[in-house]
């Protein structure tokens, strides 16, 4: 069982860490991006854009019925070659014709929902590009789910983390030189989406037998929409309390705020980014575990795990919340610095995910998809109505405010609900022992640097820099334990890569 265990956490570490740069990558061309964007465009077209890009994700999103997390799911627990093309077979039968039907509704009621919706005619020939890339998202997402069910990240990283935001990037570029606007990011959106979808497809291809004419399918319709179904309504609150703030701001506000706001929410999704790292490998893996009725090494693996997330999002959470006008004027300029404190109160609401651990990717590993969609759906409720009271007289920080009150709720409630069916809860001395080592160092950091200097380019980076070297050499010492040095050891042997002066550095460093 103890060999199970350590498989179990080697699978998750090498494929969470090979993830977590697979993100960093994404993130950072991500937001090169839509610094070029918001910079070249200005708020108004930025928000356009924002509309657009907000509109595709929700509806590529909810047509899927939940079929990705479906397919990441049932994968991993039958190696029958008619089982897993059942899976795939039947995800893309039922999915791929809505997103077909869904993008076309996007596309000819573009104009209804652009004057009607957002209060900006202008918003038309964005909506309809974007409903033309609907079924190529939905397409990538599938193909991403495959890869989860698998237990692979590779796949995923070339797909969502490599050639979508490469291709999306170099496209951008090209429209914003050749003076393209608002419409020609949209068509680089299309033109990332379709070469994406391109690649999942091929390694759906060369990795599943998802093409495969001499293998018949099992019908899997029947139990990936009962897994699936509560997660569309669960997936629809989920949007309502993540994105209808972009919609209500551009309908109770303006454009120029909508843009203002999408420049500081993806500043502070950069806390997500361990959070998503293991959460892909880590419901595959637990929900392999829950199937063998093994929930002392699922409470082991998830206790780890939301360690490892809370280490690696700290530094982050501290530059963000602790310095957001400088992190603002760094990044989108000083015409959105307006948005620091609305940038500081999202922070807080990301930092929850990174204290609680992959509570989600749990409920759903052990097939609690009823009690996400409760969660959800009262989460929904409170962050809809704290919206309509806080936007139109908060506008932007309203928004933030709502959302940041949204996520702690819903990390409350998945974690009691967590530990009420499992037993396993997130928290332990070690992570304790992060927390406190984080705090303690970016305290005396930050009270020397304000007391003593004036914040400027130069004192910020240094002290960040300073910040994260102490900071790692303190985490490495007193809360990472021996047998997660192994775990480095093993992703060192999985993927080829010479960790010798890491290894000769934690090794001097625990002595």
């Amino acid at each position: 069982m103890a060999s199970d265990s350590d498989d179990a956490l080697k699978t998750v570490f090498t494929g969470g860490s090979v993830i977590f740069l697979g993100l960093i990558v994404e993130l950072g061309v991500s937001f090169l991006a839509k610094l070029a964007i918001a910079r070249v465009l200005g708020p108004v077209n930025y928000g356009v854009v924002s509309l657009g890009v907000t509109t595709m994700l929700i509806v590529s999103t909810l047509v899927l019925l939940g079929l990705n997390t479906g397919i990441g799911r049932y994968l991993p627990r039958d190696d029958e070659p008619e089982y897993r093309r059942g899976v795939l077979v039947s995800a893309f039968q039922i999915a791929l014709p809505l997103a077909v039907l869904a993008g076309l509704g996007v596309y000819v009621f573009a104009p209804t929902i652009a004057t009607d919706g957002f209060g900006d005619p202008s918003v038309t020939p964005v909506l309809r590009v974007f409903g033309l890339i609907v079924p190529l998202a939905a397409v990538v997402k599938l193909a991403v789910g495959g890869a989860q069910g698998l237990q692979r990240a590779l796949p995923k990283v070339y797909i969502r983390n490599l050639v979508l935001p490469l291709t999306r990037f170099g496209a951008v570029l090209v429209a914003l030189s050749l003076g393209f606007g608002s419409l020609g990011i949209a068509w680089a959106y299309a033109a990332a989406y379709a070469g994406a979808a391109a690649v999942g497809l091929y390694i759906l291809f060369r990795r599943t037998p998802l093409f495969s004419r001499e293998i018949d399918a099992v019908p899997m319709h029947r139990e990936l929409l009962s897994f699936s179904v509560p997660l569309v309504i669960s997936t629809t609150m989920t949007f309502v309390f993540s994105d209808i703030d972009t919609f209500m701001l551009g309908y109770f506000a303006s454009t120029g705020d909508v843009g203002v706001y999408n420049t500081v929410y993806p500043l502070a999704q950069l806390l997500i980014v361990g959070m998503s790292s293991f959460g892909f490998i880590f419901m595959p893996v637990v929900s392999e575990l829950h199937e063998h009725g093994d929930s002392e090494n699922m409470r082991r693996i998830y206790q780890i795990a939301t360690k490892w997330i809370f280490i690696a999002t700290f530094p982050v959470f501290a530059v963000v919340a602790l310095f957001p006008t400088q992190t603002i004027q760094l990044t989108f300029g000083s015409e959105y610095v307006g948005g620091d404190l609305a940038l500081v109160v999202l922070s807080v609401a990301f930092f929850t995910h990174a204290v609680a651990g992959p509570n989600l990717d749990a409920l759903t590993s052990i097939g609690r998809t009823r009690i996400i969609m409760y969660d959800d759906t009262l989460v929904a409720i409170v962050n809809f109505v704290l919206n309509l009271v806080l936007i139109p007289r908060y506008s932007f920080f309203g928004a933030a405010f709502a959302t940041a009150a949204s996520y702690v709720l819903l990390n409350v409630l998945y974690t009691l609900q967590l530990y009420l069916e499992t037993g396993i809860h997130p928290f332990t001395s070690t992570l304790a022992r992060a927390g406190l080592i984080g705090s303690v160092i970016i305290a005396m950091l930050y009270g020397l640097a304000t007391s003593l200097f004036e914040m400027t380019v130069f004192v910020f980076v240094a002290t960040i820099s300073v910040f994260v070297l102490v900071y790692s050499f303190a985490i490495i010492r007193f809360a990472i334990e021996r047998e997660e040095i192994m775990l480095v050891l093993s992703f060192e042997e999985r993927y080829g890569v010479d960790l010798g002066p890491l290894k000769t550095l934690a090794q001097r460093v625990m002595a």
